[in-house]
Order: structure tokens, then C-alpha cells, then sequence
């Protein structure tokens, strides 16, 4: 589908917007699970529980996603994610007791991966050369408004502004997105003919399916606990302040971002996952090293979100090229069995923070890396026809 240069260009600065956005609902959860403990009174354990329903919610609604965007089109599920996100943020600034936060953390997150479905889906659909570049621009914003959030909240919160206040600022902000969506117009890409209608059994025999899933759910969990879990582990593990757990988190995420401006170009240069596995390998190596030295090398914390950048958003990128056919509903797929991954995981680090301590547990992320470093390495030697002279290659 031919899509105007002018159409194009509104399209994707609205990609970049709607994903600075969803950073500021997404990723600021661990700066209020401290908070949310003292509100609730409730513990690490029960944290993590949340944490893990807001995976259930991406999880089951990314897959469910995924197949409305093979049948209605990245629009319309977009369109029902920014509606659901408005509505449950409300529910959550009201909410008065630990099951109704829940439930609205839980419907927050059925809107984000309509939204995150949609777009992850309608970059390689709208652009079919340097995918990578613009995967991991799109990416790039996601980790400026994780910065960008991240640090505003941490001080308004410091400063005693109500976190309730805060989502009804959040609230406030997607509405004018939505606003704003309703005049941009986005081609329905990839929706299935009747004729051609997608067995949903083969997916499931698809071994590189789960490779896939792996290799994604254990980076997102790595990724995804550095920013659920850093701030609560500097607080309980070093006495930091909930302002400078908020900053650490900042840096860190503000790295991030300039390594997804910068590694996209890096991608296309050496290879999709070539690239990939060269920077989860180098931030593995600062995240053991600033664990096992302590306080004078926390800061190398920080320093890992420049290596961890373009991992997701480029391997996300390589699906559509390993699975030609229906990738809207594997890419779905492939997502939801990651995310599923990454809530176990989640889980499983709540309850060890309450057995073993924070600093024993945060020894988790580097150990998900290193599982996560091996099965990228598995989709790259299995496909090695596609992605040997870089990660724009057509297979032969």
C-alpha cells in the first residue's frame, strides 16, 4: 500500500509522540511502588503482584491485538488502546483499596499494548528500508519520555504533590493525544483477506517462534526491572531518597535513549543482531561489575541503558523478515509469549526481595541478559542467510 510522502511524514512524528507518551504510564510504575506500599500498606511481595497483573494485561491484549490488527487495522486498535488508557488512569487516581488499583493497573496496560501492538506492527508496514532506524527512533522516544517522566515525578512527588494528582495529569495528556489522533490518518496496513486466511496453528509450530520469545521476554524482564525494581532496590540497599532513585533511573533511561537515536544507524551498519548481541554483552559485563563492587560503581547502572537501547526495538524489527507471512499476528504472538516471560520473572523477583534482600536479588537482570544474549544468538546462527551481511537483508 503506497502511502503519501506528506501522510507518511504526519504518521510518523505522531509514532514518535504517542510513544513519548506511553513512557511517561509505562515506565513510571517503579517510582510508585513505594508510595503505592505506603498508601495500600502493603509489601515488595504484593508489588510485584502488581507488577505481574500489569504483564497479564499487556500480555493477554497483546496477543488479542495482534489479531485485531490482522482484521480491523493498526488505526482502529491504536484508536481502542488511547480510550482504554484514559478511562483506566482515572479508575487509578480514584482508586481506593489494593484490588481496585489492580484493576485499573491492569486495564492501563490493555491500552498500552493496543497502542504498542499498533505501532511495533505499522513501522515495518510503512516502512519497508532501515526499519531498523526507524524502530529504534520511535524506541528513542519511548526512553525521552521515560526520562523525561520519570524525572518530573520523582521530584513532584518529593516536592508533595498527591500521586493521585499525578494521574490526573497523566490522564489530561492523553486525552490531547487522542485529540490529536483523530487528525491523523493511518492506513489500515496488513489486514487479512477471507481467502487468505492465517491458520493460527502453524504459528505455534514455529520453533523460532519461541526462540523469539525468549530471547525478547528476558531482555523486556531485564529491561523492565531495571525500571520497576532500581529506585525500591537504591532505597532499601543504599538509603537513597525517592528524588535520587528517580535520577539514577533518569540517567539511565536517559542513555537509553541516545544509544536508540544512535544504534539504529549502528544496526544498519553491522547487522541487526550482530549489533544486538555485541551491547547486551557489554551491558551484562557493567551490570555484574557495578553489582559486586557496590556503591562506588552503582553508577555503571546507568551506563548499561546506552548497550541495553537497541535490543528490542531492532530484534522486534527482525521479525517481519524471519516470518514473511501474517507478522502482524506472530509479531502479537511473539510478544505475548515474551511478556508472559517477563511476568514470571517479575514475580519471581518481588517474592525474593522479600527472602533474600534487594541487592541479592537484583542479581536477576544480569543473570535474564545473559539467557537473553544466548537465544538472540540462536535466531542469528539459524538465520544466518538473512542477517549475515546486515539486517536489511531479503532472504534469498
Amino acid at each position: 500500500m503506497l502511502v503519501k510522502k506528506n501522510q507518511s511524514f504526519a504518521i510518523t512524528i505522531f509514532i514518535f509522540i504517542i510513544m513519548a507518551v506511553i513512557a511517561i504510564v509505562d515506565n513510571t510504575k517503579g517510582i510508585f511502588v513505594p508510595v503505592f506500599k505506603e498508601t495500600f500498606n502493603t509489601n515488595n511481595t504484593s508489588m510485584g503482584m502488581l507488577l505481574s497483573v500489569c504483564s497479564l494485561g499487556y500480555i493477554i491484549f497483546t496477543y488479542i491485538g495482534g489479531l485485531l490488527c490482522e482484521k480491523f487495522g493498526q488505526r482502529n486498535v491504536i484508536c481502542t488502546g488511547l480510550f482504554t488508557i484514559i478511562a483506566s488512569v482515572l479508575i487509578v487516581a480514584f482508586s481506593k483499596t489494593y484490588t481496585i488499583l489492580l484493576i485499573g493497573m491492569f486495564l492501563i496496560n490493555m491500552g498500552i499494548a493496543f497502542v504498542m501492538i499498533g505501532v511495533n506492527t505499522l513501522i515495518p508496514a510503512l516502512f519497508i528500508t532501515f526499519q531498523a532506524i526507524m524502530m529504534n527512533s520511535a524506541h528513542c522516544f519511548y526512553g525521552f519520555g521515560s526520562t523525561v517522566g520519570q524525572f518530573a515525578i520523582g521530584n513532584i512527588l518529593d516536592n508533595g504533590v498527591s500521586w493521585r494528582s499525578v494521574f490526573f495529569g497523566i490522564a489530561m495528556i492523553f486525552i490531547v493525544v487522542l485529540i490529536i489522533f483523530f487528525f491523523i490518518k493511518i492506513p489500515n496496513f496488513n489486514i487479512t483477506k477471507k481467502e487468505n486466511k492465517f491458520n493460527i496453528a502453524i504459528a505455534f509450530k514455529e520453533k523460532y517462534m519461541y526462540i523469539y520469545a525468549i530471547a525478547l521476554g528476558t531482555y523486556v524482564f531485564a529491561e523492565m526491572g531495571m525500571s520497576n525494581w532500581i529506585v525500591n532496590f537504591l532505597m532499601e540497599s543504599y538509603n537513597y531518597t525517592s528524588s535520587s532513585g528517580a535520577m539514577f533511573l533518569s540517567v539511565f533511561f536517559f542513555l537509553l535513549t541516545i544509544g536508540r537515536l544512535l544504534g539504529g544507524f549502528v544496526a544498519e551498519k553491522l547487522g541487526y543482531l550482530q549489533s544486538v548481541l555485541y551491547s547486551l554483552l557489554i551491558a551484562c559485563v557493567l551490570l555484574i561489575i557495578a553489582l559486586i563492587v557496590g556503591h562506588s560503581a552503582l553508577i555503571l547502572i546507568c551506563v548499561t541503558g546506552l548497550f541495553f537501547a537497541i535490543a528490542y526495538p531492532t530484534v522486534v524489527a527482525t521479525i517481519s523478515k524471519v516470518f514473511k507471512d501474517n507478522s502482524s499476528y506472530i509479531t502479537g504472538l511473539i510478544l505475548t509469549l515474551s511478556s508472559t516471560i517477563s511476568m514470571i520473572l517479575n514475580l519471581i523477583m518481588g517474592r525474593l526481595n522479600d527472602i533474600i534482600g534487594t541487592a541479592k536479588t537484583f542479581y536477576l537482570i544480569p543473570i535474564s541478559l545473559s539467557i537473553s544474549i544466548l537465544f538472540v544468538f540462536l535466531i542469528y546462527r539459524g538465520n544466518y542467510s538473512i542477517f549475515k551481511r546486515g539486517g536489511n537483508e531479503v532472504e534469498q
